[in-house]
C-alpha cells in the first residue's frame, strides 16, 4: 500500500470515529435537553441531602489529619482529584459558554438586544460579584466543611446556569450572571484546600495540575456550545443549551455526595496536627477570628506579591476567556462558529499540556529547590508575555502579516503560562501562609485576579464600541504578564 492511501485510510478511519462520538455526544445532549425542566426538582432533593449529609456528619471543618512524610496520599485523596476534576470541568463551561454565544445571545430571534459594552458588562457583572465575594468564600471554606461548601456551590451555580437560559431581558441577564458570581467564588478556594489538605508531600502539585486541568478541558468543550446551539445535529438554541447543561451539573451534584470526603482528622501521640514546613503568621488554633486571619496572612510581604502578581496574571487570562472569540471574528473574518472552537480548542490545549508537565517539573525541581514552584512560572511568563505582544501587532498597527494559526500559537503562550501558574499557585501560597487559612487566601487572590478580569472585560467592549481594536487592551495584559514573570523570582526564598 502507497504511504498516501495509507494516510488516506487512517484519516477516513479517524473522521468515522469523531463522527460517531459527535453523534454519540449530540444524542446524550439531546437526552439530557428532554430532562431540563426538572432542574429545579432536582436542584431540591440534592439540596435537601446536602443538608441531611450536613446534619450527620458536621458543618464545622475539622483538624488537618497529621501529616507523615513519606506516606502517599492515599485512595480518597486521588478520588477527591477525580470528582473534582468533573466539577471545575462544569464550571469552566457554563462560564465561558457565554462568550462562545456571543452573536447568538446579542442578536437572532431568541436574542437580547444590547451592544458589545452592554454584553461586556454582562460578563463584568459575574466577575464583580464573583471578585468580591471570593475571600468570603474561602473564609467559610477555612471555617466549615469544605465539601458541603462545594456541593452547595455546584448546585445554585447549575441552577443559575439554567436560569441563564430564562433570560427574556438584559436585566435579566446581567442578575443571572451576577448570580453566577455568587455561587462559583465559594468553589475554587474550597476545592484547592481540599486537594491541598490530602496531598502535602510530593504530590501536591500534581494533584492541583490534575485538578486545574479540568478547568481548560470545559472550556475547550465549550467551544463547541456554538456547535450544540447551531448545528442541526443539536440545534438546542443558545436557551436550551444553557437549559441543558444547568441539569447535568445538578445531576452530577449526587455524584459529589457519594464519592467526595473530607480528610478524617487524626491526632498524633502529642495530641497535635503537624504541617508540612513550618509557616509564618501563626496564630492559636481556636482563633479564627477575621483579624487574626488577616494579620497571620499578610506577616511578610509574600501575600501582597501574591496578590500583585495573580492580579497581572488575570488580566489576559480574563480578556481571553471573554473576548477571544470575538477578536478573532474581528482579525480573520470568520464566523462565531468557527471562531468558537479555534479560540477556545489551542489556548485551553496548551494550559492542559502546561498545567501537567509544569505540576510534574515543579515537584521534582522542588525536592532539590524549595523555590521551584515558584521559578517554573516565572519562566513560562517571561517567555510567553512578549509573544502575546508580538501576536497582537497587528491591531496596533504594525503590519507583520501574521496569519491565524500563527496568531492563534503565539497567544497559545498564554495556556502555558496559565497551566504552570493554575499547577503551583496554591502550592506556593501553602509555602508562605499558615495552610489553615489557605481557602482564605485563595479567595484573596481570587478578589484581585477577577476584579482586573472584569475590568479589562468592561474595557474590551468600551473599546470596541469606541471604534479601537480588541488586540489593544490583550497586548497590554501581554506586558503586565511579564510583570507577573519577573515577581515570582522576587518571592521571598525558602531554605528548608
Amino acid at each position: 500500500m502507497q504511504q498516501g492511501s495509507f494516510i488516506d485510510v487512517l484519516l477516513m478511519f479517524l473522521g468515522t470515529i469523531l463522527q460517531t462520538f459527535g453523534e454519540m455526544f449530540g444524542a446524550a445532549i439531546r437526552w439530557c435537553s428532554f430532562y431540563a425542566n426538572t432542574t429545579l426538582f432536582v436542584a431540591a432533593a440534592v439540596a435537601l441531602a446536602a443538608v441531611l449529609l450536613g446534619i450527620k456528619n458536621g458543618f464545622r471543618s475539622k483538624p488537618l489529619p497529621a501529616y507523615v512524610k513519606g506516606k502517599g496520599p492515599g485512595f480518597w485523596a486521588w478520588m477527591a482529584v477525580i470528582v473534582l476534576w468533573v466539577v471545575v470541568m462544569l464550571n469552566y463551561f457554563d462560564r465561558q459558554l457565554l462568550a462562545v454565544l456571543n452573536t447568538s445571545i446579542t442578536s437572532g430571534e431568541q436574542g437580547i438586544a444590547m451592544t458589545q459594552a452592554q454584553f461586556g458588562m454582562v460578563t463584568s457583572a459575574f466577575l464583580i460579584v464573583y471578585a468580591a465575594l471570593s475571600p468570603v468564600g474561602g473564609y467559610l471554606a477555612d471555617r466549615f466543611s469544605r465539601k458541603f461548601i462545594i456541593l452547595c456551590s455546584l448546585v445554585v451555580w447549575s441552577v443559575v446556569t439554567w436560569m441563564t437560559g430564562q433570560s427574556s431581558s438584559y436585566e435579566e441577564l446581567i442578575f443571572w450572571r451576577g448570580a453566577m458570581g455568587v455561587s462559583e467564588a465559594f468553589y475554587i478556594p474550597a476545592a484547592l484546600a481540599l486537594i491541598s489538605d490530602y496531598h502535602r508531600g510530593s504530590t501536591r502539585s500534581m494533584a492541583t495540575g490534575l485538578h486545574m486541568s479540568g478547568i481548560y478541558a470545559g472550556q475547550i468543550l465549550a467551544g463547541y456550545g456554538a456547535w450544540i446551539a447551531n448545528d442541526p445535529a443539536c440545534a438546542l438554541g443558545w436557551r436550551l443549551t444553557f437549559e441543558t447543561f444547568g441539569f447535568i451539573g445538578v445531576a452530577y451534584a449526587l455524584v459529589v455526595i457519594l464519592l467526595l470526603r473530607d480528610p478524617e482528622a487524626k491526632e498524633t501521640e502529642e495530641g497535635e496536627v503537624t504541617p508540612e514546613e513550618p509557616t509564618a503568621g501563626s496564630v492559636p488554633t481556636e482563633d479564627f477570628s477575621i483579624g487574626r486571619v488577616l494579620h497571620s496572612l499578610f506577616t511578610g510581604r509574600a501575600m501582597a506579591m501574591l496578590l500583585v502578581m495573580y492580579a497581572c496574571a488575570g488580566f489576559a487570562n480574563w480578556f481571553l476567556m471573554g473576548w477571544y472569540p470575538r477578536l478573532l471574528q474581528d482579525m480573520f473574518g470568520i464566523s462565531e462558529a468557527a471562531a468558537g472552537p479555534m479560540a477556545t480548542m489551542w489556548v485551553n490545549i496548551a494550559k492542559y499540556a502546561a498545567v501537567l508537565l509544569a505540576a510534574v517539573v515543579a515537584d521534582m525541581w522542588y525536592l532539590r529547590n524549595k523555590n521551584a514552584r515558584a521559578y517554573v512560572p516565572g519562566i513560562c511568563f517571561l517567555l510567553a508575555g512578549p509573544c502575546v505582544i508580538v501576536a497582537m501587532l497587528p491591531a496596533l498597527g504594525v503590519s507583520i502579516g501574521l496569519t491565524l494559526v500563527a496568531t492563534v500559537a503565539l497567544v497559545s503562550m498564554q495556556g502555558v503560562a496559565q497551566g504552570s501558574l493554575d499547577a503551583t499557585l496554591m502550592p506556593v501560597l501553602r509555602s508562605h501562609i499558615d495552610e489553615r487559612f489557605s481557602a482564605t487566601g485563595y479567595g484573596l487572590l481570587n478578589l484581585t485576579s477577577v476584579s482586573a478580569g472584569a475590568l479589562i472585560s468592561w474595557l474590551g467592549g468600551y473599546l470596541k464600541d469606541s471604534g479601537i481594536a480588541l488586540g489593544v487592551p490583550l497586548s497590554i495584559a501581554g506586558f503586565l504578564m511579564v510583570i507577573c514573570g519577573l515577581l515570582f523570582f522576587l518571592l521571598p526564598k525558602k531554605t528548608a
